[in-house]
């Protein structure tokens, strides 16, 4: 026990682990810089960027970690190139590190919902801005468990280094005892320090994944609102009203501003997934001030037409106008390059709903709200937040400002979805079915938030699947069939549709269970003919 004790405090031993942690710590770090690197360009839509990345991680992965420390130490003499024992492990370790951790981020990454990196793409954030604020956070939850598992690996793999003649722990080990055969107490306390050096690297890994949990962000989120409150805003501006009772009711609502240029054109849209198309030359307009419903059956092209407002959709043939500009063409025609687009969607001004909420999990209500001014049109934090709070109020949700995403309702989170699209201060607003995913129950209040902005005048872009609410929202009904708009006009249509398409799908909606919701001025089967 004696001899095991000095040997665990022995210095030559006790440096042989610095050069360990050196090792281990900078391989690592090579390993994840350059790892990120290849995981993205692993994950390129170009095959002449992914296929030789992939290649070269199967390789990597595929061969020895020996043999490569190896070759890198005998044959790069041959080429001239001369480096020490230590620096040639360390480019080995950190070339077969490349690898495992390219897999190891490309696995957190894709972890990630797609729905908000979609969500982040329409509002405008630029790709480094996109990784750097929603990918990479919520992909660490994902990364730190196996890249811990990778850290422990890495550690007692740096014992390969004694092959070249690295001084590590297990060369010093191995020195000391050719020359006093005291191998247990010697080998016993060189395992003693790779444990020990290993338990220090999990309980930082357990560190780094309850600081990075979502529990623990709610944790964190619920002690701040316990310490902050909303308080007087500032601002003429902002002092808006959580009643949504008291906004002017739609019958008050200024009607659309024909007179001007509309905000939105769809001009021979046509948009083809593959051989088949699935918008078929859309013709329509949208005025300032106007709120138009999409009608139409599941599959009849009500989100794909959405999605081309914002470029998140390709357009086969036509164009789409917003404030009397396409988004995702430059002036000579050409399709903008990915940094370029982004600034366009940023700069277009339409803020959008999705179906499936699509909000940033590892953020607050307020952070989620914050966003838009924050990540994408630079508006310092102060203001930034200023907003986000008005656009919570607006919504009725000020309460909730500390709330993490899976702490609120369905309801709720549509709604912070919906405060995420107005803080950004848009012109045009986009819902994309923003009630499909709700319990029936909870569809009310969503409703009801939509209607309360309606009768403000902002202009409005929406498909739904619920008569009696587009009736009571909407300026215009269009009806979309298999990628055509058969018909439209005010909601009068409801009651006298032309087209035996419209009739028919009026006739099933007033029979369907979610359609059960009413017209301020009757039910929804007053509005439907039942022939």
């Amino acid at each position: 026990m004696t001899q095991f004790l000095h040997y665990l405090t022995f210095p030559y031993l006790l440096q042989g682990c610095l050069v360990v942690l050196a090792l281990m710590v900078l391989s690592l770090a090579g390993g994840l810089v350059v790892g990120l690197g290849l995981a993205l360009a692993s994950d390129s839509r170009s095959p002449w960027l992914s296929y030789p990345v992939k290649a070269y991680i199967y390789v990597v992965r595929g061969t020895p970690q020996l043999m490569q420390l190896i070759l890198i130490f005998n044959v790069l003499p041959e080429t001239g190139l001369f480096l020490s024992p230590f620096a040639s492990a360390l480019l080995a370790l950190t070339i077969n590190e490349t690898a495992f951790c390219a897999e190891i981020i490309r696995g957190g990454i894709g972890a990630v919902s797609r729905d908000q990196r979609i969500a982040a793409t329409a509002f405008g954030f630029s790709r480094p801005t996109l990784l750097l604020t929603i990918t990479l956070p919520q992909a660490l939850r994902a990364i730190i468990p196996t890249l811990g598992n990778e850290a422990i690996g890495l550690l007692k793999s740096t014992s390969l280094a004694s092959v070249v003649g690295v001084s590590e722990l297990t060369l010093r080990s191995q020195t000391i005892v050719s020359q006093n055969f005291e191998f247990l107490p010697v080998l016993l306390a060189s395992s003693a320090m790779y444990i020990i050096m290993s338990t220090v690297l999990a309980f930082g890994q357990q560190w780094l994944e309850q600081r990075f949990s979502l529990s623990e962000k709610a944790k964190r989120s619920a002690a701040n609102a316990a310490r902050a409150s909303f308080g007087p805003l500032e601002g003429g501006s902002s002092q808006v009203s959580e009643d949504l009772d008291i906004v002017p009711n739609r019958g008050t609502r200024a009607p659309p501003l024909s007179s001007q240029a509309p905000l939105l054109v769809f001009d021979a849209v046509e948009v083809s997934y593959q051989a088949t198309k699935v918008i078929k030359g859309v013709d329509l307009t949208v005025g300032q001030g106007e709120v138009v419903a999409l009608l139409g059956r599941s599959g009849s092209g009500k989100s794909t037409l959405m999605k081309t407002v914002l470029a998140l959709t390709d357009v086969a043939a036509g164009r789409v106008l917003v404030q009397g500009k396409p988004i995702a063409v430059a002036a000579d025609g050409s399709a903008l390059p990915p940094g370029k687009l982004a600034r366009s969607r940023a700069a277009a001004e339409v803020g959008m709903v999705f179906q499936n909420f699509a909000l940033f999990e590892h953020m607050t209500a307020l952070e989620n709200a914050m966003s838009v001014p924050r990540f994408v049109q630079g508006i310092p934090l102060n203001e930034a937040s200023h907003r986000a709070r008005v656009a919570l109020i607006q919504v009725g949700l000020s309460g909730f400002a500390h709330r993490m995403p899976h702490e609120l309702s369905g309801g709720q989170q549509q709604r912070v979805g919906i405060a995420r699209a107005l803080a950004g201060a848009p012109k045009v607003l986009i819902f994309d079915e923003p009630t499909s995913a709700l319990d029936p129950e909870l569809v009310g209040e969503v409703n009801q938030t939509i209607r309360t902005l309606a009768s403000t005048g902002i202009t409005m872009l929406l498909s739904t699947h619920d008569i009696g609410f587009a009736a009571s929202v909407a300026d215009r009904i269009v009806f979309l069939h298999e990628g055509r708009i058969l018909e439209q006009g005010s909601p009068d249509i409801l009651r006298d549709p032309v087209t035996p398409e419209f009739g028919a799908f009026l006739r099933l909606a007033a029979k369907a269970p979610e359609a059960a919701s009413r017209h301020p001025n009757g039910a929804l089967s007053d509005l439907v003919p039942m022939q």
